[in-house]
């Protein structure tokens, strides 16, 4: 019996999928960058329907994400890469009953790129426990894990130096002690990539027929973006490229789906093989949520080499059939899994009703627009290509009113070098909007309206593939009025996140703002 499947199976900001199996559940894994809490689990049955389950770093004392700044780099002519710092490609791997998620913490200092890579287990997934990191030395980033037959187990990861405009990398290689993270064998240079152009990244490994398969992501992650695969019959090498590679790119094709690569290989208990790879909804010269997930089935033959179909919106294939009976269990809403702040945040600074309906927040100086550190800030990822977000503030006590420094308001976020928000001033007594896109300008564009808050008032930033219009009311009887908007070609371009809608607050003044209130923030 055949099922129809959806692509991308995870929208919205959810780069570098990686996947393992366990007990009839699938588990995925994306790169979070800058944002808290880092590396977002999801568990499926079918493939089809994914459910956040947890996040690998949901402590903030796990690791510091403050340093995760986003900068501009010149990458060619007219071409300018947005780079975010952070957590970088995660691979998730199943051994014995134990979860490992493998990934690399790394920001600039100076010229110089700083990489810690770490990973963290669990024995049980479904409570949202993981363990502090298992640091361990490697000058490199998308670390990846192999468990060999024989017991050994191997780390691979993308090597490269510590220099930001040294941008050659290849794929080495080291045996690991994985209960301490101890290198027990030097690190060995294993692959330099398909492509020759000294950028061979996302390795991961398989086991198969007596081969074992390495498979990169390179020719960096947009429009040339590719996956490829080598083989060896020993695990140090040496590897042999296959004669058709790329085995997956979207170069040269005119799809909607582009900038297809960095994924990873995995079968389902029926034997049948998969791969879930990253890519972007070009509409038109806008894809503001990023990369995404996407699922394509794939036939791997006896000795053979694996023959990856390009990933469509639609697609059939056979229905999987021997997941187990256990159901996915409904998140406690409570967790929050979905909600992110920017960076490590100081929790402290806001607090939730049982139901989260309503949020409180401690304005602190840093803005939307501070490049380190945290902010005020809490939302979701932008899901939908067309959605609506909402969010209602409560008015302040009339004697916390006068000469209050806050602005507290809607936002839309990618980074702090691109957002757009709709909020009330409390210091001038005004409902304003504000757009920054520091690619074309240092400077924010603001406009603003009067307006002297003494009941609620409801902010909205209703999104299409084309544009966010933000809009307020006043009251529950209010009408809408528009304030201003931002293309969403705005948000597209050469970067590595995606587009996130949230509540925020802030305070022009040295020391902490009066608590305020927001009710009803949801995104439909």
């Amino acid at each position: 019996m055949c099922a129809k499947y959806t692509n991308p199976i995870i929208s919205g900001f959810s780069p570098d999928p990686s996947v393992t199996s366990y007990d009839g559940t699938f588990f995925l894994v994306n790169s979070s960058f800058h944002i808290f809490p880092g590396i977002p689990i999801y568990a499926s049955k079918d493939l089809n329907s994914w459910t956040q389950i947890g996040n690998a770093i949901h402590r903030p004392n796990q690791l510091d994400l403050t340093k995760a700044t986003s900068e501009k780099y010149p990458i060619g002519p007219e071409k300018i890469l947005i780079a975010t710092g952070g957590l970088f490609a995660a691979t998730i791997r199943q051994h014995h009953g134990t979860f490992y998620v493998i990934c690399t913490n790394d920001w600039g200092e100076g010229p110089n790129l700083i990489m810690q890579n770490f990973y963290v287990t669990t024995k049980d997934i479904w409570s949202g426990e993981w363990s502090d990191p298992i640091w361990f030395d490697f000058s490199g980033i998308d670390p990846s894990l192999f468990f060999d037959d024989d017991g050994k187990v191997y780390i691979q990861g993308s090597y490269r130096p510590s220099n930001l405009m040294q941008l050659k990398c290849d794929i080495r290689q080291f045996e690991v002690e994985i209960e301490t993270g101890k290198a027990l064998s030097e690190t060995t240079k294993i692959w330099d990539g398909f492509a020759g152009k000294d950028d061979a990244e996302g390795p991961h490994i398989y086991k198969k027929d007596g081969w074992y398969y390495l498979l990169t992501a390179e020719a960096a992650t947009f429009e040339h973006h590719l996956i490829a695969m080598a083989r060896s019959r020993n695990i140090w090498g040496p590897y042999e490229s296959y004669e058709n590679n790329p085995v997956l790119t979207a170069y040269g094709k005119g799809d909607l789906i582009q900038n297809t690569g960095h994924g990873d290989l995995f079968q389902d208990g029926d034997g049948k093989w998969w791969i879930t790879a990253l890519g972007i909804r070009n509409m038109d010269g806008c894809y503001p949520m990023g990369r995404e997930t996407f699922l394509a089935p794939v036939e791997w033959p006896t000795g053979g080499w694996p023959q990856i179909e390009f990933p469509t919106l639609e697609f059939e294939q056979t229905r999987i059939s021997n997941m187990s009976s256990k159901e996915i269990p409904l998140p406690d809403e409570n967790r929050r899994y979905e909600y992110v702040y920017i960076r490590t945040p100081n929790l402290d600074d806001f607090s939730f009703s049982f139901n989260n309906r309503v949020i409180k927040l401690i304005p602190r100086t840093n803005t939307l627009s501070s490049p380190t550190g945290t902010t005020t800030f809490v939302g979701k990822r932008q899901r939908l290509q067309a959605s609506i977000a909402t969010a209602t503030l409560q008015p302040l006590p009339v004697q916390s009113r006068k000469d209050n420094a806050i602005f507290a308001g809607l936002t839309v976020w990618k980074e702090s070098i691109r957002h757009a928000e709709i909020y009330y001033d409390y210091q001038t007594s005004s409902i304003c909007f504000s757009k920054t896109n520091k690619m074309l300008s240092d400077e924010p564009e603001t406009k603003s309206q009067p307006l002297q808050l003494t009941d609620t008032i409801r902010f909205q930033i209703k999104d299409t593939p084309k544009v966010y219009e933000s809009s307020y009311k006043v009251g529950s009887d209010g009408t809408w009025t528009k304030l201003g908007s931002m293309g969403a070609i705005e948000f597209s371009g050469y970067d590595f996140t995606g587009t996130m809608f949230g509540v925020f607050a802030s305070t022009k003044s040295e020391e902490a703002g009066i608590e305020v209130t927001f009710e009803g923030f949801k995104i439909t």
